[in-house]
């Protein structure tokens, strides 16, 4: 994923960790591809909160009454 991050958007990763969510609730995930969904899971949640973090960053210093 790390090449992707470029092209990733916040809405793109979330729709996929919804994707894998679904997939392991179902019971859709073969064993053999279960510690590669959640390695992946792990990874889009990073990206997210990394996203995210810098988002309400942003949001706080446009908030910032100018001096």
């Amino acid at each position: 994923m790390e090449g992707k991050d470029k092209e990733m958007t916040y809405e793109s990763a979330k729709e996929r960790l919804e994707a894998i969510t679904s997939e392991l609730e179902a019971g859709n995930v073969q064993i053999d591809l279960l510690a590669k969904r959640l390695k992946e899971a792990q990874e889009l949640l990073r990206f997210c909160k990394e996203k995210l973090t810098k988002a309400e960053e942003e949001v706080g210093k446009l908030l910032q009454p100018a001096s």
